[in-house]
């Protein structure tokens, strides 16, 4: 009986399953290109100049995305992300007059292209799995533009995002699902309304001081 007094500490592991590694040599590679589909959940953040209207992005329309990656490790654990990515977004703005409640509605559709470059800081892999965070930055190009409306948006805008996910290693490729955070820094409202035909439109637009872009989304990544 003493004799099998050295071998109690392995005891747990005999109860334990191995699990074979899909790909297991993936992450030896320093580039990996791959593709992404999304789901964005954007709104805007409003800040008025205390004039007669306000105006609110009271509900959230779901968008979708569809890009490209490539992405650099410089280790098994940090690597740089970059990937091209359309956004097709639709954003409904109420208006609201402060004295009588009036309502005036405006649909924003936009298709952004965005360039973001991202800084992904990942786990030890645990058999088929690797945890990760990622923080980065990006630049917006709205490919539309509407004029004949209460309030028109900038084309550009920069941000930064933060995000959470997890790398899932698959017998044939690795599916990386992200949850990430987005904020805009820049104003999107274009205060000087060049080329405005119709001057009553100006209220809206001086009714606010500025407009940001700030979005959730869901990112599916196949490398």
């Amino acid at each position: 009986m003493a004799a099998l007094l050295p071998l109690s500490p392995l005891t747990p592991l005999w109860g334990q399953k191995l699990v074979q590694k899909n790909i297991p040599y993936i992450d030896q590679r320093r580039l990996h290109y791959g593709f992404a589909l999304g789901i964005d959940m954007a709104n805007l953040t409003f800040t008025h100049t205390g004039k007669d209207w306000w105006a609110e992005c009271p509900d959230l329309n779901p968008g979708f995305s569809v890009g490209l990656m490539a992405d650099l490790a410089f280790s098994p654990q940090v690597s740089l992300r970059s990937a091209p990515t359309l956004h097709f977004l639709s954003r409904r703005v109420t208006f609201v007059h402060q004295t009588t409640h009036e309502q005036v509605n405006q649909d924003l559709k936009s298709c952004y292209l965005e360039l973001p470059l991202t800084l992904k800081v990942a786990t030890v892999r645990l058999n088929n799995y690797r945890p990760y965070f990622a923080l980065g930055a990006s630049v917006q190009y709205d490919l539309t533009r509407q004029r004949e409306t209460p309030i028109v948006f900038r084309p550009l805008d920069c941000g930064i995002h933060i995000a959470l996910g997890c790398d899932s290693y698959l017998p044939y490729f690795k599916l990386c699902p992200e949850l990430r955070f987005s904020l805009g820094l820049v104003d999107m409202i274009d205060h000087q309304r060049p080329g405005l035909h119709d001057p009553s439109l100006m209220q809206y637009t001086s009714a606010i001081a500025s407009t940001r872009n700030k979005s959730i989304s869901l990112v599916f990544y196949f490398e």
